[in-house]
């Protein structure tokens, strides 16, 4: 259903960061928000700010990847539509290829810092996938 969306994201990501294309792509589960929680890594992160007295960076956590069973999960409520949500799947797919890549890192912050610049440079530039409506199929 998400093919052609996938498929610029991907394109995206891999022209404008160290990631290789794959469009072997994740499943995408739209589920509860409430069923939506901090991986692993992501307590890991918070948990070492917490130790060193750094104030926390905490961005509300609207979704997640999961690299066992190569699945994102957004919230019921995702539709596509607008810049923040297209960042917020452009960060997993991120998640997603330096899954499938075997990308290994020194620490959680590291794997997040990737994703997050993705998310960011999403949300405030005009990348084609931008310009994509999703049609149900």
């Amino acid at each position: 259903m998400y093919t052609a969306l996938l498929t610029a994201i991907v394109t995206w990501i891999s022209a404008n960061f160290d990631l290789p294309p794959d469009y072997n792509y994740p499943s995408i589960k739209l589920v509860p928000a409430t069923q939506i929680t901090f991986t692993p890594a992501q307590r890991e992160i918070l948990s070492l700010q917490t130790e060193a007295g750094q104030p926390s960076s905490r961005r509300e956590v609207v979704s997640v990847y999961d690299d066992a069973t190569k699945t994102i999960f957004l919230p019921d409520t995702w539709k596509g539509e607008t810049a923040k949500e297209l960042s917020v799947l452009a960060h997993e797919m991120v998640h997603h290829l330096q899954n499938i890549a075997g990308k290994k890192y020194n620490c959680a912050g590291a794997r997040e810092k990737l994703a997050y610049a993705a998310q960011d440079l999403a949300a405030t530039s005009q990348p084609s996938f931008r310009l994509m409506r999703l049609h149900s199929t």
